[in-house]
């Protein structure tokens, strides 16, 4: 399978009527779903402190247009706020999908990212009525290494949307633009 393909066929929707939420989120098994927190869950901002709030009513449109629930098992506390701070939440689906669909694996730590080098991902940015996939380019890192710059179009609704690098490796998650 091409890397595009890769892409489209392990990227699913994922929404929230409730919390009138809608964002990308991608396959890593049959039953497991990454996206961003800031998709499937209510954030507010109150002095130095984040208060957050899961969304109850998760769904996942896989590819095909099967609809199926999930609940985040990934839920930051007092002891790991990680899923908080660097906005990401797994999702399991309460039942498996009718079809199999590609998945994606997270890049090791040992591999080494370079400004020039070429990604891909897709994602359902908002007022798009499908799916699109874009390719981009590594064109940065903050200082900490934390956060990778890609040249590519982003806009709101890509959150949750894997980065795929030219193995088809999850390097990163998108989960903002500026």
């Amino acid at each position: 399978m091409n890397l595009i393909e890769l892409s489209r066929d392990s990227t699913v929707m994922v929404m929230s009527k409730s919390g009138n939420s809608k964002g990308t989120g991608f396959l890593i098994s049959d039953e497991h779903v990454i996206t961003c927190f800031h998709v499937v869950a209510a954030l507010s901002v109150q002095g130095n402190n984040v208060n957050w709030s899961l969304y109850n009513d998760i769904e996942i449109a896989l590819p095909s247009g099967e609809v199926l629930n999930g609940s985040v098992i990934s839920v930051p506390n007092q002891q790991d706020p990680t899923p908080l701070t660097q906005d990401f939440a797994i999702v399991k689906l309460k039942s498996k999908p009718t079809k199999r669909y590609q998945t994606v694996e997270l890049i090791s730590d040992k591999k080494q990212l370079n400004v020039g080098d070429e990604s891909v991902f897709s994602g359902y940015p908002l007022a798009t009525p499908g799916m699109v996939t874009h390719r981009g380019m590594i064109s940065g890192f903050d200082a900490s290494g934390s956060l990778i710059f890609v040249q590519a179009s982003i806009n709101k609704g890509n959150s949750g949307g894997a980065l795929l690098n030219e193995q088809g490796a999850v390097i990163g998650i998108i989960s903002m633009r500026e």
